[in-house]
Parts: structure tokens; C-alpha cells; sequence
């Protein structure tokens, strides 16, 4: 390791590997720094840059991403470009990986020609046809499957699957577009994401932590109504207002069949704990729950008696 050449500097000695280090400090990148390679965010990659075009071809969108090859390097498409794929498979299907890549003849890299090229990297046909792999140094931007039956890339059968990740600037949330590829990701502290179904996670202790509410219920003993749950991260808050329709005097840490749903359960050292009161003071209760989900019930309450219910826990 050494202290490499600035860029821009006055003595303009940097390579373009120094300038490629240098514009690691721009890019995203995880607890081991490896940089977010991807598609920046616009309106256009969100929907998808990859679509069926005339005959056999493929269309890419414009675009602008960022690829790894020795560092980061920055490849911009300023207009829709086509790729043209083999006719499709006498028999079964394949699936063909529509890539970008950044050719380098210059060492480390040996490639035969230097550029950029977008291109396909042909599938084999088969009953279940498998991705091929992704050519190194390049982006897979999607991946099509073409039955035997297609004529063109509009013929029915022909799937089109939007794979291109997306990058971000250092230290900006990050987007994922599955739970997968959010979990594959290797966070540092603090980090934060979301995933284009909108969910909101931060790194706390190497994992994501979920940011959104998520809500469910819990139906309450001798009632035919429900206490509401709602869990942020690792908080479980749990409310109701309802009606008893049965009577339960001194009950004594009583098991309950109701139980709590996995995912909004205690974690091992802790116990969710929710108590009810009416205005008279003559119903007063608490129902405690087990990380196992299962309930007991503690107090007095009866029939048609309103009750307030609230509660607070941490899930595992």
C-alpha cells in the first residue's frame, strides 16, 4: 500500500489507476470496501432500461453506472442503443444476459480491444436453461428468456428480468431492489437503504435493522376484538380500545390461547407486556407474552366493560 498521486494535482502525475483510487472517495461502497457498482437513479432506470425492440434486438436506455474494473470507472449512454440476440432455440428455451463493460488491453485487465461494448452473453437451451455468467468487469443489466417459439423479442414467451443494481454517492442511502440483494450487501454501522417496494433498513451490529412499520394483531382474551401491533426496527407498541364479552376475576397468571405472531414476539431476554385499564378502575390486567408467542393473562375484567389496552416490547 502506498499514499498514490492526487487528482487533480499540479504535477499531473496521476495514472488512471491513481484517479481511479481517488474516485473511490465518491462512491459507495460496504463495511469491506468494495464500491456499490450500478445504474445511477432516475426516473427511467426505476422502470427499467432493458426492452424488446424490432426483430431479435433488445433496446438499452440512456443511462449513467458505475463499473469495477481495477476501481471504479463511469460509463454514461446518452441514447437508446440496440444488441441483437440468435435466433431463438430449435428447442426448449435459454435465458440470455444483456451486459455493459468497459474493455481495457492495458494490464491488469486483458481484453482484446479497448471501450466500452454493451453486450449478450448467449444462454444454452435447455428445459430449466440456467443464467450464464457474468463476463468479469462487466454489469448484467438484464437477462431475457426466449422459448423456441419466438420470432421476435415481442413474440409471447420472451421475458425480460431488469437485474442492474443501482449505485449511489458515498454516503448516501443505498437502493436494493430485493430483500436478496439488500442481505448480500455488507453494511457499515449506520448505513442505510431501502428497497424499491419502499421498506426502510439501517445497519446496526452488521444487520439491517427495518426502519417501516410494520403492523399485525393479536385477538384479546374474552373478547371478540383485536389488539393492534406495530413494530419499527426492534420496537413492538401494541393498542386497542375495546369491549370484554366474558368475566375473569383475580385471574392468576392464567394461559390464554390467543398468541402473539412471529415477528412481533419478545426477544429472549425480554417480555412483551401489555396492560388494560377501563375509567372505573375495576377492570385492571396484564397480558404477558413469551418470545415463543404464547400469552398469560393477570387481573380482573368484565363483560361489556370498554378497555383501554397499550404496551410496549422488544422484538428478537
Amino acid at each position: 500500500m502506498t499514499l498514490r498521486n492526487g487528482f487533480p494535482a499540479v504535477s499531473d502525475a496521476a495514472d488512471q489507476f491513481d484517479i481511479r483510487a481517488a474516485l473511490r472517495a465518491t462512491t459507495a461502497q460496504d463495511a469491506n470496501g468494495n464500491i456499490k457498482t450500478g445504474v445511477s437513479i432516475t426516473a427511467k432506470s426505476l422502470t427499467g432500461l432493458v426492452a424488446a425492440g424490432n426483430g431479435m434486438n433488445s433496446n438499452i436506455a440512456a443511462f449513467d453506472a458505475v463499473i469495477n474494473r481495477y476501481g471504479p470507472v463511469w460509463l454514461s449512454n446518452d441514447g437508446t442503443i440496440s444488441v441483437k440476440h440468435a435466433a431463438a432455440p430449435s428447442a426448449n428455451s435459454r435465458i440470455d444476459l444483456i451486459c455493459i463493460k468497459q474493455n481495457e488491453t492495458a494490464a491488469p485487465a486483458s481484453d482484446p480491444t479497448d471501450g466500452p461494448e454493451a453486450i449478450i452473453v448467449t444462454g444454452t437451451p435447455a428445459v430449466d436453461p440456467v443464467t450464464p455468467a457474468t463476463p468479469e468487469g462487466a454489469l448484467a443489466l438484464a437477462r431475457v428468456t426466449i422459448p423456441s417459439t419466438a420470432t421476435s423479442m415481442t413474440s409471447n414467451g420472451v421475458i425480460y428480468e431488469q437485474l442492474y443494481p443501482f449505485t449511489a454517492s458515498a454516503g448516501a442511502d443505498l437502493l436494493f431492489r430485493s430483500e436478496t440483494e439488500k442481505d448480500a450487501w455488507a453494511p457499515w454501522d449506520g448505513q442505510k437503504c431501502r428497497l424499491l417496494d419502499g421498506n426502510e433498513y439501517q445497519a446496526k451490529s452488521g444487520a439491517w435493522v427495518s426502519l417501516t412499520s410494520i403492523t399485525s394483531q393479536v385477538k384479546m382474551p374474552y373478547s371478540d376484538r383485536y389488539i393492534t401491533l406495530v413494530r419499527v426496527g426492534h420496537i413492538v407498541t401494541a393498542s386497542a380500545y375495546i369491549t370484554l364479552t366474558g368475566n375473569f376475576v383475580q385471574t392468576g397468571n392464567t394461559s390464554v390461547n390467543e398468541t402473539i405472531p412471529d415477528g412481533f414476539r419478545p426477544s429472549g431476554d425480554s417480555r412483551a407486556l401489555m396492560r388494560g385499564t377501563d375509567n372505573s378502575g375495576g377492570v385492571n390486567f396484564y397480558l404477558y407474552g413469551s418470545p415463543n408467542g404464547k400469552m398469560v393473562l393477570n387481573g380482573t375484567g368484565y363483560t361489556k366493560r370498554f378497555v383501554g389496552i397499550s404496551g410496549c416490547w422488544v422484538t428478537a
